[in-house]
């Protein structure tokens, strides 16, 4: 068994401008206990696949191959620092957009490559995005908001990957099991 997901790697231009806005958001987000993602672990997920057998390796490299020859490389921003969970935020998070949703349509088409692998579908709305820090302490993440400064990164994705997650005590490790090129018929 693995605990497995679909994201794009990080350019270094897109993990400097985090860390950047982490530092910026440190002082503010002090009181929610925040646990900061390391840049090593920044990724956008595509699609969270949870624990998976390896018998079914096979079947999600061969639909993550095929989605990546059917896509283009996507050009993308990282457009602004928001939270997810409202007034009981858990999540600090930095937001992309992509021209004519193009984050939304690779995520929607291995959504449903999973499942037809079985995997059970995803309920909440596809956001892009990169997770900063999960907070300990769930609250009002305005002022972290207001402090984290996030200038607008121009992105280019240009392959999509299959990552195993493993818990430790430390913290997530993540690894890339299967990596493809964007666009290559």
């Amino acid at each position: 068994m693995s605990r497995l997901f679909f994201a794009l790697p990080l350019p270094e231009a897109a993990l400097i401008a985090l860390e950047r806005a982490q530092h910026e958001a440190k002082p503010a987000a002090a009181r929610l206990a925040p646990r900061w993602t390391r840049p090593e672990q920044m990724h956008v997920t595509l699609k969270f696949l949870g624990e998976q057998p390896d018998t079914a390796l096979p079947g999600l490299r061969a639909a993550l191959a095929a989605r990546a020859r059917a896509a283009r490389p996507i050009e993308a921003t990282l457009a602004r620092v928001a939270a997810f969970g409202g007034q009981r935020a858990r999540i600090l998070v930095a937001e992309l957009e992509s021209l004519g949703g193009a984050l939304a349509q690779l995520a929607a088409g291995l959504e449903a490559d999973a499942a037809e692998l079985g995997v059970e579908r995803e309920t909440r709305p596809f956001v892009a995005h990169v997770t900063l820090a999960r907070f300990r302490h769930p609250g009002d993440a305005r002022a972290v908001i207001a402090a984290a400064t996030l200038e607008p990164t121009a992105l280019r994705f240009t392959e999509v990957c299959l990552y195993r997650s493993e818990l430790t005590p430390a913290g997530s490790r993540y690894a890339v099991i299967e990596r493809c090129p964007l666009g290559e018929a």
